[in-house]
C-alpha cells in the first residue's frame, strides 16, 4: 500500500500499487477533478501537479510527456507506484497556468538552454585585459574583441556618450566591467559599460497578437523566468470579428489608425498590469518580441492592409525590420528594440513561423509533420526541416462564438463540455466559473456536435431526427432546434438551444479547415496515414478533445497518440524567440524556406470544402472509426 496525499484538500488515504490518480481523488471524495472524456486520456483536462514523488505515466497520448518537466500530469493516466504528494488546481487554474505563463505546453526541449541565454537585450560581465606596449590596442578595440569573444559577434557599434566613458570604466576595476548589448538587425548596439561585476536585471516581453486575444509575458531576460504574464481580448474585436472584416474597416486612413489605437491600448494595458505586478516601471522595459499574424502586425504600424486581400494578395512587408518601441507605439524604453517574427505571406504570418520554433518540424528531416492552429483563422503547415508548405483558410469567428445563437468566448458563464443521455432526454454539462449557463464556448460547440450526431439526435447532413421520441427537440420561428438548457436554469432565463443554421454555420468552418488539410496533403502527394504527428496550436485548440473533433470531421481520423497539444504555441515562440539569438535566426530560415499556397487561386479547394460539409465527410472511407460508430448506431435503432 502507498500514502496519496491531495492538496490544498489535505487529504491522504492508502492506495494499492498501480492505482490510477483520478481513481484515487474518487476515493478521496475529490470534486475538483473533472474526466470529461470518461478517463480516456484524450481531453488532457484532468491535470494535476505532482508535488513530490515520481508516479508512472502510462498515456500515449503525448499530452502528459510534453508537461512532464513542469511536474503536471494527467490524472487519468498516471498510476502511483510510491507514496505521492499530488496537487488539484481550481478547474480554470490549470489552464491559465499551461497557456498564460511559464508553464509551457511544450517539451523543456524546445525552450532556450538558461544557462547561455542570448536575447535580444543582454548583459555580460567581461574582464578586458589591460593595454600593454607590444599589444597596442586602443580600448574599444580591447572591449569589442571581448564582446565577440563572448557572443560570437564583433559587429557592436555605440555612441559617443559610451565612448566618453570607457577609459575610466576600464581601469576603475581593473577591467571588469558590466556591458549592455542590444541587438538589431546589423549587429549589436552597446548601450552601456559599467564598471565592475554588478548584478543587473533586466526585462523584456513576448508579445502575442492575436485576431482575438493578445497575450503579455514579462521576462527577466538574465534568467528566462516569466514574472508576469496576462491575456486581454483584442479591443479592434468591435470593429470586426476577424481580419476579412477589420481590413474592410481599415479601408480609409482614419479607420485604420483607429483600430492600431485599438490594438495599441490593449498591449499597453496589459504591460502596465504585467509591470505593475512585479513592481517595475514599464520604461524599464528594454525589449519586446512580437508575433502576429500579417493582418494583425499591418494594423499595429498602421500599414494599408487592403492588398492583403487583393490580388495578388501582397502584404507590405513580410519581415519587419527591428524597430524602436515609440515607432511601434509600446510604452516601455524609448530605446526598447521591438524584434517581429518574420511572416510568409498574406495570411501565414509570424504567429505561424513563432509557433514551429516549438516543434519538431524545423528540425527532424526523417518525418513528416502536420501544424494546425485552429483559430478566428486556420493556419496549415506541412513538412519537415527539409521542406514545408504553407496554407491558410477563412474559418470565420464560430468557433469563437460569433454567428451561432448559443455561441459565446471562453469566459465565465460558457459551457466548455457537453454529454447528451441514451435516451436524448438529459442533457450533462460543465460550465466556466460553475454559474448557470449564458452559452457555449468553441470547444463546447465541437462536443454538442458530436453528441448530437453519435445519439442520433441529428444526421450526418446536421439535419434534426424529428421522429426521437424527446421534448429537447423544439421549433423556434422557422428552424428546429436542440435544448442544451432550459429557461429556469439558464443566465438569461431563456431556452439555451442550437438551431440547425447554427449547426450549417459549424459545419462550414469544420470544412474549411479540414478541406485545405486535405488540399494540401493532395497537393504534396501525402496520405494522411503519412503523417508521424500533429500539432494542434492556439488557445482554443488546447481545449479541443480529438475524440469529438474527429467525429465531426474536424481533425483526421488518426491514431490519438499522433496528436499533441502545444497550446498558444505563438507566444511561446515570441518567448524563445526573445531569448535566443540561435532561434532568432531559426526563425528567418523557416520562413525563408516555406513555400506559401494561396487557396483562393487554387481551382480545387471549393471540391475540397464541399466534401467536408458533411458529419464527418463525404468519404466515409477516411473516417472509420466514426462510420463504424455510425453503423453500430443505426444497428441500435
Amino acid at each position: 500500500m502507498y500514502s496519496i496525499q491531495f492538496l490544498p484538500a489535505d487529504i491522504e488515504l492508502k492506495v494499492q500499487p498501480g492505482t490510477l490518480v483520478s481513481d484515487a481523488a474518487i476515493m478521496a471524495g475529490l470534486e475538483d477533478l473533472h474526466l470529461p472524456c470518461g478517463g480516456k486520456g484524450t481531453c488532457g483536462r484532468c491535470l494535476v501537479e505532482v508535488v513530490s514523488g515520481n508516479p508512472i505515466q502510462t498515456s500515449t497520448a503525448r499530452l502528459d510527456v510534453a508537461l512532464a518537466g513542469k511536474r503536471l500530469v494527467m490524472a487519468c493516466q498516471t498510476k502511483v507506484n510510491e507514496d505521492l504528494v499530488i496537487r488539484i488546481p481550481e478547474q480554470r487554474e490549470t489552464a491559465m497556468r499551461v497557456v498564460g505563463d511559464s508553464h509551457f505546453l511544450v517539451g523543456e526541449e524546445y525552450l532556450p538552454d538558461r544557462s547561455a541565454l542570448s536575447s535580444l537585450y543582454r548583459i555580460e560581465k567581461l574582464t578586458v585585459p589591460p593595454a600593454t606596449i607590444e599589444e597596442h590596442y586602443s580600448d574599444w578595440q580591447r572591449l569589442v574583441r571581448e564582446i565577440g569573444a563572448r557572443i560570437g559577434s564583433s559587429n557592436v557599434t555605440t555612441d559617443v556618450w559610451v565612448l566618453r566613458s570607457l577609459a575610466d570604466a576600464l581601469r576603475a576595476k581593473d577591467g571588469k566591467v558590466t556591458v549592455v548589448l542590444q541587438e538589431d538587425d546589423c549587429g549589436y548596439r552597446l548601450w552601456n559599460v559599467n564598471a565592475g561585476h554588478s548584478p543587473v536585471t533586466v526585462y523584456g516581453l513576448a508579445i502575442d497578437i492575436g485576431t482575438t486575444t493578445i497575450a503579455v509575458q514579462l521576462v527577466d531576460l538574465s534568467t528566462g523566468e516569466v514574472a508576469a504574464s496576462r491575456t486581454l481580448y483584442n479591443a479592434q474585436i468591435g470593429r470586426g470579428a476577424d481580419v476579412i472584416s477589420r481590413i474592410d474597416y481599415a479601408k480609409n486612413p482614419v479607420r485604420l489608425f483607429e483600430l492600431r489605437e485599438l490594438v495599441l491600448g490593449t498591449i499597453n494595458e496589459l504591460i502596465e498590469g504585467v509591470a505593475e505586478e512585479v513592481g517595475l516601471p514599464p520604461v524599464e522595459i528594454r525589449a519586446a518580441f512580437i508575433a502576429g499574424n500579417t493582418t494583425m502586425v499591418h494594423l499595429l504600424l498602421a500599414l494599408p492592409p487592403k492588398h492583403i486581400r487583393e490580388t495578388p494578395y501582397v502584404p507590405t512587408v513580410n519581415t519587419i525590420p527591428t524597430l524602436f518601441a515609440p515607432d511601434v507605439g509600446l510604452r516601455i524604453h524609448s530605446q526598447a528594440a521591438i524584434a517581429f517574427a518574420p511572416g510568409v505571406g498574406s495570411y501565414v504570418g509570424g504567429d505561424i513561423t513563432s509557433g514551429l520554433l516549438c516543434t519538431e518540424i524545423p528540425k527532424n528531416h526523417d518525418e513528416v509533420f502536420l501544424f494546425l492552429d485552429i483559430g478566428t483563422n486556420g493556419e496549415i503547415v506541412l513538412g519537415n526541416a527539409d521542406w514545408m508548405v504553407a496554407c491558410a483558410c477563412s474559418a470565420g469567428p464560430a468557433f469563437e462564438g460569433s454567428g451561432i445563437k448559443c455561441g459565446m468566448r471562453a469566459t465565465t458563464g460558457a459551457i466548455e463540455y457537453i454529454e447528451i443521455s441514451d435516451d436524448k432526454r438529459e442533457v450533462r454539462y460543465d460550465v466556466i466559473g460553475e454559474t448557470k449557463p449564458a452559452g457555449i464556448c468553441g470547444s463546447g460547440l465541437i462536443c454538442l456536435l458530436g453528441e448530437l450526431l453519435v445519439r442520433g439526435v441529428i444526421d450526418q447532413s446536421g439535419r434534426f431526427n424529428i421522429n426521437l421520441d424527446t421534448d429537447r427537440i423544439i421549433t423556434q420561428g422557422s428552424n428546429k432546434a436542440f435544448v442544451i438548457e432550459w429557461a429556469e436554469n439558464t443566465e438569461s432565463g431563456e431556452n439555451l438551444v442550437i438551431t440547425e443554421p447554427d449547426m450549417e454555420n459549424l459545419m462550414r468552418t469544420k470544412a474549411a479547415i479540414y478541406g485545405a488539410c486535405s488540399l494540401i496533403l493532395t497537393n504534396v502527394g501525402i496520405e494522411w496515414n503519412a503523417i508521424s504527428r500533429i500539432y494542434i496550436a492556439g488557445g482554443f485548440g488546447r481545449y479541443i478533445q480529438i475524440e469529438d473533433a474527429v467525429l465531426i470531421g474536424l481533425l483526421p481520423d488518426l491514431p490519438y497518440d499522433r496528436f499533441t497539444y502545444i497550446g498558444n504555441s505563438s507566444l511561446t515562440g515570441a518567448y524563445i524567440a526573445l531569448l535566443s539569438r540561435d532561434h532568432r535566426q531559426l526563425l528567418n530560415e523557416i520562413a525563408g524556406m516555406m513555400t506559401y499556397i494561396d487557396l483562393s487561386s487554387d481551382s480545387h479547394y471549393m471540391d475540397a470544402y464541399i466534401s467536408a460539409l458533411f458529419l464527418p465527410h463525404t468519404d466515409m472511407s477516411q473516417f472509420p472509426s466514426v462510420a463504424k460508430r455510425l453503423t453500430d448506431l443505426k444497428s441500435t435503432t
